[in-house]
């Protein structure tokens, strides 16, 4: 038996199993097909679709990067996902990108600190058996076990625990109070962190702002300062966007289109909420010896995120192109931690 560590965002899906590759992202979109649109698929795939397209328990679906490209997409966002019907399909798309055969596994899987209530739902939703057709072929998996996680904790644990989840990689951090802020696609979780890294849970919150305000933001800028090349395009691929917004060139029609300033205008809304419950919430910069950022939210602001939390010691949770794994990485460190203290 091995583990799955799951982190369902509102962007981004992540998992990960130990082992050097045992690691996938993939975008979060779904959309369920009718037996045609699937039967199709397979016949001019000739029985070997792309990874999206697949069955769970009859009922055919396509997830990910090839749900947003094949058209209008179901998103639900919060407490909504973690429903047998919606959180077991991600919970489907992942196992069958992660093993190449049927198992059983252990769930170990990350939620919001706000979320805390929905646990046993999302837990529901993963536990027990799932047949997943995949082409020609059929896998049988079996949730045996599952626990949770807050996010934000993932994102300290990679920063403050090797790999093996038994000893500290950043001493530094235990010797002072930490303040993790988790910046998501529609929520941004803080986490205070006492010295000795010792979860601090009087302050663990979730606020309705994520970097899914700046990406909406930045499709309406990009549309209306370029009116022409957008004219027949019913949305941007997401993609596309996320990266345009981090470096302030959108790629596409084989151009590069400058675009800072509808970056800088998308993200300052996003950014003034931050820095409004920064103050109220975390009591602004000088409470904090160390502030960590993780989710990929931080990755793509993190130019115009640093002023803004004026703090001289803010570290990142994982390197810049890989950030938005960092709540995974650190939850496989976590479960390790828990395996040699048997609290599983």
């Amino acid at each position: 038996m091995t583990v799955l560590v799951l982190d369902a965002g509102n962007s981004i899906i992540k998992g990960k199993t130990p082992g050097r590759d045992g690691e996938i992202a993939f975008a979060h979109a779904i959309r369920k097909l009718t037996e045609t649109q699937y039967g199709e698929i397979i016949a001019r795939s000739r029985g070997n679709p792309p990874l999206g397209f697949f069955k769970l328990n009859g009922q055919p679906f396509v997830v990910g990067d090839e749900a947003e490209r094949f058209g209008e997409v179901t998103r639900r966002s919060g407490a909504a996902r973690y429903t047998a019907d919606y959180y077991s399909v991600f919970l489907a798309a992942t196992l069958i990108r992660m093993f190449t055969e049927g198992m059983t596994v252990e769930l170990f899987a990350s939620h919001p600190p706000g979320d805390i209530a929905y646990r046993e739902d999302l837990m529901r939703a993963a536990l027990g058996e799932h047949v997943i057709d995949f082409g020609e072929r059929s896998y049988r998996f079996k949730v045996a076990y599952a626990n949770t996680f807050d996010e934000p904790v993932g994102g300290l644990m990679n920063v403050m625990l090797n790999d093996d989840g038994k000893s500290y990689a950043r001493s530094e951090i235990n010797e002072g109070r930490s303040l993790v802020i988790d910046v998501g696609g529609h929520t941004t979780d803080w986490l205070a962190v006492n010295p000795g890294g010792e979860v601090d849970y009087s302050l663990a919150a979730s606020t309705p702002i994520g970097i899914q305000i700046a990406l909406k933001e930045f499709e309406r800028s990009f549309r209306a300062n370029n009116r022409e090349i957008t004219r027949d395009v019913a949305s941007l691929p997401p993609d596309r966007v996320r990266d345009a917004l981090r470096t302030g060139k959108f790629i596409g029609g084989g151009k590069s289109y400058p675009c800072e300033e509808e970056s800088r205008e998308a993200t300052s809304v996003l950014l003034n909420r931050i820095a409004d419950t920064f103050q109220n919430v975390a009591g602004g910069p000088l409470p904090w010896d160390n502030i960590i950022l993780t989710g990929g939210g931080s990755a793509i602001l993190y130019d115009r995120l640093v002023p803004v939390l004026k703090h001289q010691r803010i570290l990142l949770a994982d390197e810049p192109i890989s950030i938005h794994m960092a709540n995974v990485r650190g939850g496989l460190k976590l479960y390790r931690l828990y395996e040699m203290l048997n609290l599983l």
